[in-house]
């Protein structure tokens, strides 16, 4: 989904993925500080990585990147995996989509498998 297009993700994302760029993708991190790695692009906050982008775009993290991308109207979809699993070491949160803004308009369950460990949903949701 995300190939050939723009990813946008907070510092921490960035850390947890290897502090290393996405294959086939332009990778540009919300950080205060240049990440030093090349092929990776750095803007002060989510208003500036999107002035950035020169393809289709696709917010990947974190937790308060989401949440200030649903406040921009011009954000129009969200591409959301829903995991069928409670993790309760878990510390990271995608918010509340609120329904009176957002309508579900597609689903696919996906069933565990030898791939995935857990039941999931691929879901879409648009602006209303």
């Amino acid at each position: 989904l995300t190939r050939n297009s723009n990813v946008i993700m907070g510092r921490k994302t960035f850390e947890s993925i290897g502090s290393r760029p996405l294959p086939d993708r332009e990778n540009i991190v919300i950080s205060s500080k240049p990440t030093g790695v090349k092929k990776v692009l750095t803007a002060m906050n989510l208003q500036s990585a999107l002035a950035l982008s020169r393809y289709p775009t696709f917010i990947i993290g974190g937790s308060q990147v989401y949440k200030d991308a649903l406040d921009i109207p011009e954000i129009d979809t969200i591409y959301a995996t829903e995991i069928d699993a409670e993790f309760p070491d878990a510390d990271t949160f995608f918010p509340e989509i609120n329904m009176n803004i957002w309508e579900e308009v597609n689903r696919i369950h996906h069933p565990a498998d030898a791939e995935n460990s857990y039941d999931f949903d691929f879901v879409i949701y648009k602006r209303k």
